[in-house]
C-alpha cells in the first residue's frame, strides 16, 4: 500500500469494493462514461500491467468475468442516484446525472470495452493500475467500428 494512493486508500477503507478475489478488487467508476462503467483495481500498488506478477495475470480474466456478470445484474437507475446523494465531487455528479439522463440506464450492455491508461501519454491520472471496463449499448455512437482506435483523432476508420 501506498499512503498518498487513492486505490490504496479506497481498499483500504473498503468503500463502494463490489467484488474482490486474492489480487483484485472492483468499482464503479465514479466518473462514468457509459452505464455500469466499472474498474478492476490489483490490490498491490502496481502502476502498470507490466508490474503484475504471474500470480495475478492468472486472476486478472476471473475478476473480469466476475465484474462483468455484477455489471449485468445491477440497477444502474439506483447506483447512480446512490453516487449522487453521496458524491466524491461535483464533477462526478455531473457524470452520474449525464447517465441517469441518458437512454441506456435501464438497458443490459450489449457489448464491452476494456481499456488500460499504462503510462501518462496515455492518459493515466492516478499511479495505480486499474483497467477500466466500459460497457456499450446499440446505437450509443453512430459508428462503432474502430472501438478504441478512436482514441487518436482520424485514426478509428480503418475500413
Amino acid at each position: 500500500m501506498k499512503d498518498d494512493c487513492l486505490f490504496c486508500k479506497i481498499y483500504q477503507t473498503k468503500d463502494r469494493i463490489i467484488f474482490e478475489n486474492e489480487f483484485f478488487y472492483s468499482q464503479f467508476d465514479k466518473f462514468p462514461v457509459s452505464p455500469g462503467h466499472a474498474e478492476i483495481i490489483p490490490k498491490r500498488h502496481i502502476v502498470s500491467l507490466f508490474d503484475m506478477n504471474s500470480e495475478e495475470w492468472n486472476c486478472l480474466f476471473p475478476a473480469l468475468k466476475e465484474t462483468v456478470s455484477l455489471i449485468e445484474a445491477t440497477d444502474f437507475r439506483k447506483l447512480y442516484s446512490e453516487f449522487i446523494k453521496n458524491p466524491i465531487s461535483e464533477k462526478s455528479v455531473w457524470f452520474c446525472q449525464k447517465m441517469l439522463e441518458g437512454e441506456n440506464i435501464s438497458k443490459k450492455p450489449d457489448g464491452y470495452n476494456f481499456g488500460n491508461n499504462d503510462g501518462e501519454v496515455a492518459g493515466r491520472t492516478i499511479h495505480h493500475l486499474h483497467i477500466h471496463i466500459i460497457p456499450r449499448y446499440l446505437g450509443d455512437v453512430k459508428d462503432p467500428r474502430g472501438g478504441i482506435r478512436h482514441i487518436i483523432p482520424n485514426m478509428g476508420n480503418y475500413c
